[in-house]
This record gives C-alpha cells, sequence and structure tokens, in this order.
C-alpha cells in the first residue's frame, strides 16, 4: 500500500518541457513526486535545480539538442513552446518543428509515453455557446491553434506508426482563479 506522504516514484526520469512558463513552475514541485530525477528544460531561466532535478536548457526547433534532451528519459511533459498568438515564425519553429523534433527524439529513444500540452484554440472557431464533446471537428481560430492541431495529427501519426502514447490536453485557463467570464468558462 502505497502511503499518501511518500508516493512511489513511477518514472526513473520525467522530462517535463517549458518548466519555466506559467504551468511549468505550477508542476515543477508536483511532478517530483512521481520520479527519481525531474529533467526540467526550456530556453528560459530554470533557476536552481531542488534535489531529485536535472536543467537541461534546449531550444526545441534544434533536433540535436532534443535527442540529448530525450536520451535517458522515461515519460515527458510537453508544455514548451510558444503559448500565445503571435507572428507565424516563432510558432513554427517552437510548435510545429520543435514538437516534431520531440516526437523523432523520443522515438529514437524509445519514449512510450508523452503529455502534449494543447489548447482550447484547436476548436475555437467554433461557436462560444456551443457545448463540444471531446469528437468535434479541429477548428483553429489562430496560428497558434493550427500550431497545436498539428501537435495532436502529429502525435496521432506516432502512437499509430511507432506506439508512442499520448495525452492532449486542451488546456483553456491555467491560473489558481478565473480573471473573468470568459475565463471561468475555460478553467
Amino acid at each position: 500500500m502505497l502511503s499518501a506522504t511518500a508516493p512511489a516514484a513511477l518514472f526513473s526520469r520525467l522530462l517535463l518541457t517549458g518548466a519555466a512558463g506559467g504551468l511549468g513552475r505550477e508542476l515543477r514541485p508536483r511532478l517530483r513526486a512521481h520520479c527519481k530525477v525531474l529533467r526540467l528544460s526550456d530556453i528560459a531561466d530554470l533557476g536552481a535545480a531542488a534535489a531529485g532535478e536535472e536543467l537541461m536548457p534546449a531550444a526545441l526547433e534544434n533536433p540535436e539538442a532534443m535527442l540529448g534532451l530525450l536520451a535517458g528519459v522515461d515519460a515527458v511533459v510537453h508544455l514548451g513552446g510558444v503559448s500565445v498568438e503571435g507572428p507565424f515564425g516563432p510558432i513554427l519553429q517552437a510548435n510545429i518543428v520543435g514538437t516534431y523534433n520531440l516526437y523523432e527524439a523520443a522515438r529514437k529513444h524509445g519514449v512510450r509515453r508523452i503529455v502534449f500540452a494543447s489548447s482550447n484554440h484547436v476548436i475555437g472557431f467554433h461557436r462560444q455557446d456551443a457545448v463540444l464533446g471531446c469528437d468535434a471537428p479541429l477548428r483553429p481560430d489562430s496560428n497558434y491553434g493550427v500550431s497545436k492541431a498539428f501537435g495532436e495529427s502529429l502525435s496521432r501519426f506516432y502512437f499509430d506508426r511507432y506506439g508512442i502514447e499520448t495525452v492532449c490536453l486542451r488546456i483553456g485557463s491555467s491560473f489558481p482563479e478565473p480573471r473573468d467570464r470568459r475565463m471561468l468558462a475555460t478553467w
């Protein structure tokens, strides 16, 4: 029986990309309980490593860096990339090329599980008053939404072809409390 105060580590080494971002900073201390070593990556400052952590800054668009980043990893929580709408160039590099590089590195290293941070923006052009099921057609509302739709499709391809299991989480708002009515709907 597992103790509530000391859960058994499920993974030897777990990778968290985007660890310096808002959600990454929230998950960082929580994920440590589920692995022996939490590998943290971002291009932004990660601060100092705590016990059981290792820091490996890497640019998602660099395939060699991603190959090194995924070496020895059991599973990935992929939050890295551009997290808001903006010009297509940076979104293309981080969210499309970077996600491809992550999946290729996972395939080459035999990593079998990935949690992919998608977004409600992959279905953002549906009517706001519509109640959507998990099978709602993709209707991206922005360059950012298109990049996340690509990531979801890529994850399906890597499962069908290589057996890499992915959970795609369509994140709406990830703040301690909703700030307005719209955020309440996606919170």
